[in-house]
């Protein structure tokens, strides 16, 4: 694979940097659920690590996935996709990383706890990012349609050499180079994530459709005409 690229397609990417490899799945959210199923139907070995009283585990089953303790997946998987909230990340590793083999590949769909919080991970592990630019629920059903939803992926540590190749056969076994795939780094990803949930979706736009709501009621407009254009439409 060329990988002095900015932009990777999916002609421009192998498998073969994943398929010998067991990818172990930390979680079973949306996000979680949608790339353990998409890895699992491009021929993927794939683990589902939950918590023994975990109510997701009948899920992962019907599914047609192996679940195991999460112990279990951190000593047998080659690959550990991190895909539990943010703020139990730091927890995870610090309770698990013992159980971490020279050579792993650490894998995360969003930069926060890697450039944010001081996690334990040891020198011998490669730390990758593959962050899909959609829901769980979409990254499944544009794969199922023959499509996938864009990513970022980025190295933060290269301990094998080859840390690049296997986040770029990640990307692709779930679906994201059937779009695009954008070389990206941890701290890019995390801020400009940031910026969009923060400035944009929480910020500018809630306060621009309530500005203009009230605009409309100055001029004399009707209340529930008003609504409509400024809140109901938007949503539909």
């Amino acid at each position: 694979m060329n990988i002095s690229k900015k932009i990777f397609f999916d002609s421009d990417i192998t498998l073969d940097h994943i398929l010998s490899k067991t990818v172990g799945i930390i979680g079973y959210g949306n996000q979680a659920r949608a790339q353990a199923n998409n890895l699992k139907d491009s021929g993927c070995r794939v683990v589902v690590g939950l918590k023994s009283k975990s109510p997701s585990r009948e899920k992962v089953k019907k599914d047609g996935l192996e679940v195991l303790e999460i112990d279990e997946v951190f000593k047998q998987s080659d690959i550990l996709s991190i895909l539990i909230p943010d703020n139990n990340i730091p927890q995870l590793i610090s309770e698990f990383n013992r159980f971490m083999n020279d050579g792993q590949t650490l894998l995360f769909s969003h930069g926060y706890s890697i450039v944010y919080e001081n996690l334990k991970i040891p020198e011998n592990i490669n730390v990758i990012m593959v962050a899909p630019s959609g829901g769980g629920n979409i990254v499944r059903n544009e794969y199922k349609k023959g499509f996938g939803v864009p990513a970022l992926v980025a190295v933060e540590k290269d301990y094998s050499g080859k840390a690049m190749n296997i986040a770029l056969s990640y990307a692709k076994a779930i679906g994201s180079s059937r779009a695009a795939v954008f070389l990206s780094t941890f701290k890019e990803e995390t801020e400009t994530d940031l910026f969009g949930e923060q400035v944009i979706l929480t910020g500018s736009i809630p306060l621009i459709i309530i500005e203009s709501y009230k605009v409309l009621l100055e001029e004399g407009y009707s209340p529930i005409v008003s609504w409509f254009v400024c809140f109901y439409e938007l949503k539909t």
